[in-house]
């Protein structure tokens, strides 16, 4: 089996040394895709650059994107990683032995990292498939960007080697992407929308976010979401 290296997404980072320091450690690691959302202006500066060390090169080929949406739609599983207790439906581990088998059997997986600050939002979370922890002291809970990217770019590099100890073989899934999701997700929220299921107004977004956490609890082939394409239009005529 090849190699299975999931792309690092961070989210609205502020500081351009830590994305410079997440890039020197997939460097370490052997993880080359990094994408960045939303990052402060002149983010690529002699800050980022310098902390970057030997990654210039993955820092260089960062793919910017304004839209956290857009840049999942090519992914197929999503990791949110959080210590913050966020109150949604969605499935939470601190177990990486359940992630691995993810990684493993799906084509394209992306991991997240929210802002320094804040973490991600309840809207950053929306097309994640689970919400990974990593355990720390409750005395101190929080952990520097970089450090948490640490954490997984080692747990990854871990599993890879693994695949080549072990040279074992697994089906990939064949499963739809967030482009896809989203897709039809965003149509069946307008149609909602016309019908004015969102009442109270002031519910709309929990409401909306229940309704991602629905169709990204289980993984989706295409096969099932054309069905659910077809129950949807029907039933709107």
């Amino acid at each position: 089996m090849t190699p299975k290296n999931p792309s690092i997404i961070l989210v609205r980072p502020q500081l351009p040394e830590n994305i410079g320091m997440v890039a020197r450690v997939m460097h370490n690691f052997g993880l080359k895709d990094l994408i960045v959302i939303s990052p402060r202006e002149n983010w690529l500066n002699n800050k980022s650059i310098n902390a970057a060390k030997k990654a210039t090169k993955i820092i260089k080929n960062i793919k910017v994107y304004d839209d956290l949406e857009i840049a999942l739609s090519n992914f197929s599983y999503v990791v949110a990683t959080t210590n913050r207790r966020r109150y949604l439906e969605k499935n939470y581990t601190n177990n990486f032995k359940f992630i691995k088998r993810k990684i493993i059997v799906n084509k394209k997986t992306a991991i997240l990292f929210g802002p320094e600050n804040s973490g991600l939002s309840n809207e950053d979370l929306r097309l994640s498939d689970i919400i990974f922890t990593i355990e720390t002291s409750s005395i101190s809970n929080s952990l520097n960007l970089s450090h948490a990217v640490t954490i997984l770019s080692h747990k990854l590099f871990e599993l890879n080697n693994n695949i080549k100890i072990n040279n074992s073989t697994s089906i990939e899934k064949d499963n739809i992407g967030k482009y896809q999701l989203s897709k039809f997700l965003n149509y069946l929220i307008e149609k909602l929308d016309n019908k004015k299921f969102f009442t109270p107004s002031e519910k709309k977004e929990s409401m909306k976010n229940n309704i991602y956490s629905i169709f990204t609890k289980i993984p989706l082939t295409k096969k099932e979401l054309q069905t659910l394409w077809g129950i949807t239009k029907k039933l709107n005529k």
